[in-house]
């Protein structure tokens, strides 16, 4: 068990150096802009209805209601996902790449419309939707941002099932692993606790390997239509027969361990040991994702095998081990020397689970607003509070197990708060994460914006403010890259193009800032084009043109409620900064250990330097008399 440690401890440190990659993981399809944007007016009805999703989505599953203000409802036609580059996209593209849904409208009168649209994440499985309102000639109030997706009960109660069997499967194995090697003489007691431990174990692999296909059904229950393409997609991506197949290998080790006296064959202990890693991995991958699927394997298998190593083996004890001590109390000496031995292996795992716990956060919880604002953050800390108070109650049980019989209210109390934990982490994983555009990052807003490009031989920059529907304040700055240059500017115009292809033209004034001009053209938030052209004496004008987004909202921070620093940073750099002190701990202890060993067996409390002992004609025994005190082997 302490190699296992030490093979978790560095896989843990490993995940801190594994690249997150060049795209940040979304671990949901969040919309990221639409054209027609919430809350735009238009003086023409578009033709067509655009959707950028942050990662791919289904595009079986996706459906989208329009509605006028009257109540009708119109049909929209022709759905097809496209890529960054305007091209279709691939059915197989990644998961974690960007994608657009177009929709082709009808003709739309003037009037105010309603558009509600609903797809399912191709990653996760997770429903994602939301709401957007435009008017054609008529006047309308945006609908707002969508935040992040409260868990369902349905996916809530199969994803807490999968954990908790996983669990008590993996951690009654452990407890049956250490069992066996502690008991090296046959001893008809001893293998009565182990057998009980292996059919716990046994069949609670039976419940995770029902609950992963339940899940699948109640995911794809929401996608409708033909279901047949959805789930052929999700079986040949490797993640769910790599966590059923796991777990089967696992659950076959321990059945066949429970016929088997003693610690069983080496064999069989490898195996169980390679089905435990898959079934820890595929159940990371069927999670949010956390930076690419290396990292998310990694750092979310350990944490699955963590959780197994201390929640599944207090729950394995409490519902395999108790109930044989109450009825035969002999078997209680049995009991708590397993669970001392135990103890090691449990704070190991209570550690593995806060450094991997911190860097699965970081991607999910985008800041302070979402850790307290979101279904999620607050699912987090809730999950966060009962697995410390379990923590607690768990070191409370060690303390006791040296100085008295066994704890078992205290182990039953300790069972039920971790068996809370996995179901607070299965409506975790069932929930949406907090991020995305309803939590924008401080940094982000408070920057200026403003866009850089070249064209001949001028530089030009764009800055806009405060780039939000109504009027700004748009700032231009030229800069010829020949010296001497050929000519002055002269005149500086610049063009705006909105979303839905509306155009304005105005002269900018030359200030002593740059070129500078106040426009009302910006009504509605989404991505627009901006032009500028440039007129020097005796030169061909040049002109350039930019991509330009209008966010939804106020990009300046303005709703913030406690903090919009991004938490990511610091939970790494915490796990990082944790991770180094328990590996220079570990490291001085190991040189403790060392140096002891090299000294050999000393009686504790004798000088460094032996000196003659006294001759004494009648010794009198240790012990002996009233009045006597403790001899040398008796001091602490």
């Amino acid at each position: 068990m302490r190699r296992l440690a030490r093979v978790l401890a560095v896989l843990a440190l490993a995940g801190l150096t594994v690249p997150v990659g060049s795209a940040p993981a979304q671990a949901h399809a969040y919309l990221a802009r639409s054209a027609p944007a919430d809350g735009a007016v238009l003086d023409r009805a578009p033709e067509t209805l655009t959707l950028s999703f942050t990662e791919h989505v289904e595009l079986s599953a996706a459906r989208i209601t329009l509605t006028d203000g009257d109540g009708r409802q119109w049909a929209v036609t022709r759905l097809v996902l496209r890529d960054a580059d305007g091209a279709p996209a691939a059915e197989d593209a990644d998961s974690e790449e960007p994608v657009t849904l177009v929709a082709g409208l009808p003709a739309l009168p003037a009037n105010t419309y309603h558009i509600s649209w609903r797809t399912l994440s191709s990653d996760d499985l997770h429903t994602t939707s939301g709401t957007l309102v435009f008017g054609v000639g008529r006047q309308v109030t945006a609908a707002g941002t969508a935040g992040p997706v409260a868990p369902g009960p349905r996916e809530t109660v199969a994803r807490a099932l999968g954990l908790l069997g996983l669990a008590v499967l993996l951690g009654g194995a452990a407890l049956a692993v250490l069992h066996g090697r502690a008991a090296r003489r046959p001893d008809p007691t001893a293998a009565v606790v182990r057998r009980r431990l292996l059919t716990v174990s046994g069949y609670a692999g039976v419940v995770a390997l029902l609950a992963a296909p339940l899940q699948l059904a109640i995911q794809l229950s929401w996608a409708g239509g033909d279901r047949s393409g959805l789930l052929f997609d999700q079986l040949t991506s490797g993640r769910w027969l790599l966590r059923e197949l796991g777990v089967a290998v696992l659950l076959a080790a321990v059945l066949r361990a429970a016929q088997r006296p003693g610690a069983g064959p080496p064999a069989t202990v490898v195996f169980g040991a390679v089905g435990a890693l898959a079934a820890a991995v595929g159940s990371a991958l069927l999670g949010h994702p956390m930076g690419g699927p290396l990292r998310t394997a990694l750092v979310g298998g350990v944490h699955v095998l963590a959780a197994g190593g201390w929640a599944g083996a207090v729950l394995a004890t409490a519902l395999a081990l108790l109930p044989v001590v109450r009825r035969t109390p002999d078997r209680a000496v049995q009991v708590r020397a397993l669970l001392r031995a135990f103890a090691a292996l449990a704070v190991g795992c209570l550690t593995l689970l806060v450094l991997t716990g911190l860097l699965l956060a970081g991607p999910q919880v985008v800041t302070v607003d979402a850790l307290l604002g979101s279904p999620y953050g607050l699912l987090l800390l809730a999950k966060v509070a009962v697995a410390g108070a379990a923590g607690l109650l768990g070191l409370r049980t060690a303390r006791r197990l040296r100085r008295s019989d066994l704890p078992r209210r205290g182990l039953r109390t300790e069972a039920a708060l971790l068996a809370v934990v996995l179901g607070l982490a299965g409506a975790l994983a069932a929930a949406g994460p907090a991020r995305g555009p309803a939590f924008p990052v401080a940094a982000a807003g408070r920057a200026v914006p403003q866009v850089s490009g070249q064209a001949a031989d001028l530089v030009d920059t764009v800055a806009i403010r405060p780039n939000r529907p109504g009027r700004n304040i748009v700032s231009i700055t030229v800069g010829d890259t020949r010296r001497p240059a050929p000519a002055p500017v002269t005149g500086v115009s610049v063009l705006l193009i909105g979303p839905n292809g509306e155009r304005a033209v105005h002269p900018v004034t030359r200030t002593a800032d740059g070129w500078v001009v106040a426009v009302d053209d910006i009504r509605t938030p989404g991505q627009w084009r901006v032009g500028v052209t440039v007129l020097r004496d005796g030169l061909s004008p040049v002109s350039d043109s930019h991509d330009w987004l209008v966010p939804a909202g106020d990009p300046t921070g303005a709703s913030v409620r406690v903090s919009a620093a991004p938490l990511r940073p610091v939970l790494d750099r915490t796990a990082g900064l944790l991770a180094l002190l328990l590996a220079a701990a570990a490291g001085a202890l190991a040189v403790r250990r060392r140096r002891r060993r090299r000294a050999g067996p000393a009686v504790v409390g004798a000088p460094l330097v032996p000196s003659p002992a006294p001759e004494v004609d009648d010794p009198e025994p240790v012990g002996a008399g009233a009045g006597s005190g403790p001899g040398p082997a008796e001091r602490p």
